[in-house]
């Protein structure tokens, strides 16, 4: 064969070859993009299926399936069907979802339902994630946090809806676009501290009072590493240090101005875990301890960096407080602890009421992020308005008081009116808040029989009662209570009046 001819064939050969490889080339990364679509498609949708799973609120009103519509026909060409017939099965449990988050179910038959449902759709994200090339500790991630169920009957409610201090209905609205993906809603039990069963000895053999622990970026609460506990100097972690010493502000300010000897009532340690989770952007209390995380440093900040965040977290662990987390009442939880936050650090700088900012979480919001502070005791619905949370809604009046089902009944949302009612009290009496107005609002919550679900005129009432007792009828103090009530729209009865 002479050398032009061979040149031909090998010519005419290499030509079809290349042909063929770019044309496989094309398909593969047809396939690769279609499942990248498909895969940031699922993964949006299941960020409101793992919140019904922990809270039972069901937040997105139509599930996307334009990715699917669009790509699954690339999916469909291949010979592995199987990775078709799964992903379809995904987006049909997607679709059942909203049908299952009926009220007409009951909660023990929706959950049998939706546990298979989740199988279905964890299946789905594992395959296509797997197409799309998404590293295998990402897909891991995602599905064990979906499949995350809700918490046992040890534990009282989700992290987030319980203490969170990031205000979820905000985030919640805008849980189907991609900057809500990151935000982690679930986090469950697992240390128990037992009475007394934590129990690091300084060389005096004194029980640690304040335990600080180490997560190192994982999302579990077993096997944590003590770093820091009483006795012991700071360790030059930021976080580590922070948490420490918001846990003794804490302890301190209740010991010192209300005489409580410990939060809990018990002889075990008030303990936080720090540096939960990857860009973890909330805190929370667990029903044990409390957890921060480090926040995506985009969004939110370190959430230890902020003195009251630490000590509504650790205020959550008042027994006085465990009241129905539900309308009223959980409103009235949350606002009491933004309250004794205030005073914490009102408490610790040595500030006056009228020199405080009454900021819940002043500067957690980074700054490029547009943000402020979470929440605003001083003026509620003024805190925050960034693309992040959108605008603060908390109302400072009854007029403006939100009836909804979801957060938990609006508990993040109205708040803000017993917790302005507080700012009002304060500003009327003037001078140190905790001397005055903090003292009728301990003895409100410490004093008394205990409550299980107050409503808002319950707990005016009580505070007006507590004014009574502490300082004499028609004196300054009742008559500022009185006052506060009624310039949030809840005027206390007449036989609490002078």
């Amino acid at each position: 064969m002479d050398s032009t001819l061979l040149a031909t064939l090998i010519g005419t050969a290499g030509g079809a070859l290349a042909t063929a490889g770019g044309a496989w080339l094309r398909t593969r990364n047809r396939l690769r993009t279609a499942a990248r679509l498909i895969y940031a498609e699922l993964t949006r949708d299941s960020a409101a299926v793992a919140y019904f799973r922990q809270t039972g609120h069901w937040v997105a009103p139509t599930l996307s399936r334009a990715a699917w519509d669009s790509q699954g026909a690339v999916l469909a060409r291949r010979r592995d069907v199987r990775v078709f017939e799964t992903v379809h099965r995904g987006y049909e449990a997607l679709e059942l979802l909203p049908f299952l988050a009926d009220d007409a179910l009951s909660p023990a038959a929706r959950d049998r339902w939706l546990a298979g449902e989740v199988e279905q759709i964890a299946a789905a994200i594992e395959r296509i994630g797997a197409l799309a090339q998404v590293s295998r500790e990402q897909i891991v991630a995602w599905t064990r946090r979906l499949r995350r169920g809700r918490p046992g009957a040890g534990y009282a409610a989700d992290p987030l809806m319980t203490s969170g201090v990031v205000p979820p209905l905000a985030l919640l609205e805008r849980l189907t676009r991609e900057e809500a993906l990151a935000l982690d809603f679930g986090g469950g039990p697992g240390v128990t501290l037992k009475d007394g069963g934590l129990r690091l000895r300084r060389p005096a053999d004194q029980v640690a009072a304040h335990v600080v622990f180490d997560a190192a970026g994982g999302d579990t609460l077993d096997r944590l590493r003590p770093v820091r506990y009483t006795g012991l100097p700071p360790t030059g972690d930021p976080a580590v240090d922070e948490a420490y010493d918001g846990m003794v502000a804490a302890s301190t300010f209740l010991s010192e101005v209300f005489g409580r000897a410990t939060i809990s009532g018990r002889n075990g340690p008030l303990a936080a875990v720090v540096h939960y989770d990857v860009a973890y952007n909330n805190a929370f209390w667990n029903g044990e301890l409390m957890v921060f995380g480090d926040g995506d440093q985009e969004r939110f900040g370190r959430f230890t960096q902020c003195l009251d965040v630490v000590v509504v977290e650790a205020v959550a662990g008042l027994p006085e407080l465990a009241w129905t987390f539900h309308g009223q009442s959980g409103a009235l939880t949350l606002s009491v602890r933004d309250v004794l936050a205030q005073l914490a650090r009102q408490y610790k700088l040595g500030q006056s009421a009228d020199e405080a900012d009454w900021l819940v979480a002043g500067g957690l919001v980074v700054p490029s992020a547009g943000g402020q502070a979470l929440r605003s005791l001083k003026a509620p619905g003024t805190a925050y308005d960034n693309e992040l949370l959108g605008r603060d809604p908390q109302p400072d009046h009854m007029r403006g008081y939100v009836e909804t089902e979801a957060d938990n009944g609006g508990v993040h949302l109205n708040s803000g009116i017993p917790g302005h009612a507080f700012y009002l009290l304060a500003a009327a009496l003037g001078g140190r808040a905790w001397e005055r107005a903090g003292r009728v609002w301990w003895d409100a919550l410490t004093s008394g029989e205990a409550m299980e679900t107050p409503t808002f005129e319950d707990w005016a009432r009580r505070t007006a009662h507590a004014a009574v007792a502490r300082y004499g009828e028609d004196g300054e103090e009742h008559r500022a209570v009185l006052a506060a009530w009624d310039s949030v729209g809840l005027p206390v009865g007449d036989q609490d009046r002078p």
